[in-house]
């Protein structure tokens, strides 16, 4: 019993494993410091693998979107679990977070290609955050996720089609179910999900204008199979709203040539929806199967891959249709702050990061525009001088515009070797 008659909860703790008595020692030293200061944790015995496991659970019920989802289990599965899944949570520190990472990079438990700078870095989130939470419940008295050292991360060069090409692969899909898709993906910059989640309802004729509002997605359960029991009862597909929150509710506008293909998609539409009566499906999805279900985003990405292939066109991702509408933008003179609104960036510095060399000879484009702007005395003289003279053969130059030996001349101080004899001889 404690002083005035309270009782207090006793708790035992018990390690070993220590070399040496000193060793022990500084180790129960440490654990008298912590309980004075309130850091100390309550270490029993939890695995890292369980724990994280836990963890996941506890995200699915808190309402997380699907793709982040999806993302923190294949990080916990394919690279947390295998690397530092077996020691002990309490024990976990900074060198075996480095070990693990490391390892990520070099090979994967799965037999996937080593990962890159950018995956490493959303390991060490997924695992920054899971610590963050165990810190809280007094799992661990730190977060061993955090101040590391690790490989730094370059935005990758965007290269989308040159407009030639993406003439040419329009052209090409002009008559493939998914061409009007890839049509308006391409003047639009929307992302794929956004696309596959635009309604007929968020289309306003009228106006030409489109608003975003949801997207679809291909979300999976803890072992990579498409989610059995995912909103509307399609296998694998669920809807939710966009990426950002700046790319909620957005407006986009439409040119005429895509508003023109998007009525003509939508009396197609309306005849194959004739054609099954009570089966068909009805979402108001724009872009829809057959049967009005929504299309699988993986399918898209294939579908775009092989025409591509067909075209016999470079190979690029799905997603540089919407850095080329970004780029051909920024090419026409739209001010950056109307590109990233358009595509619902974040921050207009992730636009200005993403598109800073835009596609060859924009710059230099911009570049004369600029020098335009500033008058110059040395124009008027150049146009002053400019005039037409005959010369031999019957061809006619412009004067001023001879070499630069020429239109000198000698100034005096050239010395004169006509007729001049040099002879040299070894001394």
């Amino acid at each position: 019993m404690g002083t005035g008659g309270r009782w207090q909860l006793r708790r035992q703790v018990k390690r070993g494993g220590f070399a040496t008595r000193r060793e022990a020692e500084a180790a129960l030293a440490a654990l008298v410091d912590g309980v004075a200061g309130g850091t100390a944790t309550h270490d029993t015995g939890l695995t890292v693998e369980a724990y994280l496991l836990r963890w996941l659970e506890v995200k699915e019920a808190s309402g997380l979107r699907p793709t982040t989802l999806r993302s923190y289990r294949q990080h916990v599965r394919t690279h947390l679990v295998p690397t530092i899944g077996h020691l002990r949570l309490g024990e976990l520190r900074h060198v075996h977070v480095e070990e693990a990472l490391a390892l990520v990079m070099r090979s994967t438990a799965s037999g996937r290609p080593p990962a890159g700078p950018a995956t490493v870095q959303r390991v060490r989130a997924t695992l920054r955050s899971a610590l963050a939470s165990a810190k809280r419940r007094r799992l661990v008295a730190f977060n061993a996720a955090t101040d590391l050292e690790l490989p730094k991360v370059t935005r990758p060069r965007v290269v989308p089609w040159d407009p030639a090409e993406l003439g040419a692969f329009l052209d090409h899909t002009a008559h493939d179910r998914l061409g009007v898709l890839f049509e308006v993906m391409a003047a639009t910059g929307l992302r794929r999900g956004e696309a596959l989640g635009l309604r007929w309802t968020d289309v306003d004729t009228p106006r030409g204008v489109i608003t975003v509002r949801q997207q679809v997605l291909q979300v999976e359960d803890g072992r990579g199979h498409p989610c059995p029991s995912c909103e509307q009862g399609h296998r694998g597909i669920a809807f939710g709203p966009p990426k950002t929150a700046s790319g909620d509710h957005r407006l986009v506008d439409l040119d005429s040539a895509t508003l023109d293909v998007l009525l003509e998609h939508r009396l197609r539409q309306d005849a194959e929806k004739a054609l099954w009566a009570d089966a068909y499906n009805d979402h108001g999805l724009v872009f829809a199967r057959e049967d009005g279900t929504p299309v699988l985003p993986n399918h898209v990405t294939t579908r775009f891959a092989e025409m591509t292939a067909s075209a016999g066109l470079r190979r690029i991702r799905l997603h540089d249709l919407r850095h080329g509408q970004a780029s051909l933008m920024l090419a026409a003179g739209v001010p950056i702050a109307v590109v990233s609104k358009r595509l619902g960036h974040s921050s207009i510095t992730l636009t200005s990061d993403t598109y800073s060399h835009l596609l060859p000879g924009v710059g230099r484009d911009a570049a004369e525009r600029a020098a335009a702007l500033v008058p110059r005395r040395r124009d008027q003289d150049r146009d002053h001088r400019v005039t037409t003279s005959p010369v031999p053969g019957g061809s006619r130059r412009p004067k001023g515009r001879e070499s630069a030996a020429q239109a000198v001349g000698p100034v005096g101080l050239e010395p004169t070797t006509r007729g001049l004899k040099v002879r040299c001889s070894a001394s």
